[in-house]
């Protein structure tokens, strides 16, 4: 069992920022805890003193602005996949990429904030966003940034938004797994607009890519080095082309 010594619960944006810049102490921010709480729990997070709530900073509306579809940090997968405006949005690539990431009961907790801040290998959503052009607002105390998710690294601060572009995309998905409930072993999520054609690809390097990048496939139980990248040709072109049909 994981012994926190410090717990906060900001309410507002600068409090939280300020607790988690505090030189004295190591602290960690906490959104739904799916994955933090896990590596606490395993210690292969170490030396933690504790955690910063993020819940009470209002982080956790979906809405439309400027045409954009504009994602709160601490909104849920569950509620992407509930809200009209994500759960339709390009043919429903993000509907079914939160559902890929998880049962219902790891949807109800897990966060767009932090799906992108893990960045897992095998993440579906995190696939399915930067197949959409997603760009990452980071506020780091002073004033937000705003940076494409096939440029962001992690840094200083807080991911507060996840911006989507208001454009009319199509979209297709094709994932390969040992079963329906299972992450995927490789899985790609494509769109087509005006006859442009953007495809992400999770499961064949340390963390999702975009089409075209190099692959670093991992070589595991669930498949080999060799395996991933020939089913990588084979998903992308099935994600293609329902985008196009």
């Amino acid at each position: 069992m994981a012994i926190l010594h410090d717990y906060y619960r900001p309410t507002t944006l600068d409090e939280a920022l300020t607790l988690l810049r505090r030189g004295d102490r190591v602290l960690m921010p906490l959104a739904g805890g799916t994955r933090l709480v896990g590596q606490l729990e395993s210690h292969a997070l170490r030396d933690i003193d504790g955690v910063v709530d993020l819940r009470d900073l209002g982080l956790h509306t979906i809405r439309q602005e400027d045409g954009r579809l504009c994602l709160g940090a601490t909104a849920t997968l569950a509620a992407v996949v509930e809200q009209s405006l994500g759960g339709s949005l390009a043919s429903g690539l993000l509907r079914r990429a939160a559902q890929g990431e998880g049962p219902v009961n790891l949807r109800n907790a897990a966060t767009v904030g932090g799906v992108v801040a893990a960045a897992e290998a095998d993440s579906e959503f995190y696939a399915a966003l930067l197949a959409l052009d997603a760009q990452v607002v980071l506020h780091d105390g002073t004033r937000p940034t705003t940076i494409p998710l096939d440029e962001f690294t992690p840094r200083p601060g807080l991911i507060t938004e996840v911006w989507l572009p208001p454009a009319a995309w199509r979209g297709g998905a094709a994932r390969l797994a040992r079963t329906p409930s299972d992450r995927p072993i490789v899985a790609a999520y494509a769109v087509v607009d005006a006859g442009v054609e953007r495809v992400a690809l999770c499961g064949v390097a340390a963390r999702p890519i975009l089409a075209g990048m190099p692959l670093e496939p991992p070589d595991d139980f669930k498949g080999s080095a060799d395996y991933r990248r020939a089913m990588s040709e084979v998903v992308m072109a099935r994600a293609l082309d329902e985008a196009r049909g």
